[in-house]
């Protein structure tokens, strides 16, 4: 894992909002929110990282989406302070990566939370909840075929240990086909190793 540049709050935040957007699961309700604020695709799409009142908009839509700076869902004892770089992985990495304590992940991962013993699972056709594994395995055969994903976002406090915010099926996906995860950019937050404890 190599730091490449510093990055942001509201580099972070543009990035997430892209990738739910984009996703089969989350688009509906991203997109009903942004019709609750009157919020066009461009505020999305097209983040201007300099203008203000953007970056104030975006943060809105992500906490009435997801939590973010309410305290809540995805964002529960979220840490307060944070320092986000954009970062590059290669594929010693993954065995560092960790999922965020959930239920489902939990049982795919087989209580380990680590997205290579979930690929393993997957591969040997268990299925959690009933959820089919297709999503993970389009996934995978997108990376194979040269696609390229949003940048998934991670919490660390030490550069050594990290866990995702969000990306979960990418980085499964990654885990299926761990031969493709060299040079692959993720937005890293650091913070203190309390702060990130409580929010696990």
């Amino acid at each position: 894992m190599n730091i490449l540049r510093t990055s942001s709050e509201a580099e972070m935040i543009a990035e997430f909002l892209k990738a739910e957007y984009r996703s089969e699961r989350f688009a509906e309700q991203i997109k009903g929110v942004m019709d609750k604020f009157f919020q066009d695709e461009k505020i999305i799409l097209s983040a201007d990282l300099n203008n203000a009142d953007e970056n104030a908009a975006r943060k809105k839509l992500l906490g009435e989406f997801r939590g973010y700076g309410l305290n809540r869902e995805l964002f529960e004892r979220f840490p307060a302070e944070i320092t986000w770089s954009l970062c590059n992985f290669a594929n010693n990495d993954l065995s560092k990566i960790r999922y965020i304590d959930y239920s489902y992940w939990n049982e795919l991962s087989q209580g380990t939370k680590s997205p290579l013993t979930a690929a393993q699972a997957i591969l040997n056709g268990t299925e959690i909840y009933g959820q089919s594994n297709a999503g993970f395995i389009k996934a995978a055969e997108f990376i194979k075929n040269g696609g390229k994903f949003y940048r998934p976002i991670l919490l660390t406090s030490d550069f050594e240990r990290f866990v995702i915010v969000e990306g979960h099926l990418r980085i499964t996906a990654f885990a299926l086909m761990p031969e493709y995860f060299n040079n692959v950019e993720c937005f890293v937050g650091n913070c203190r190793d309390d702060d990130l404890k409580n929010w696990l």
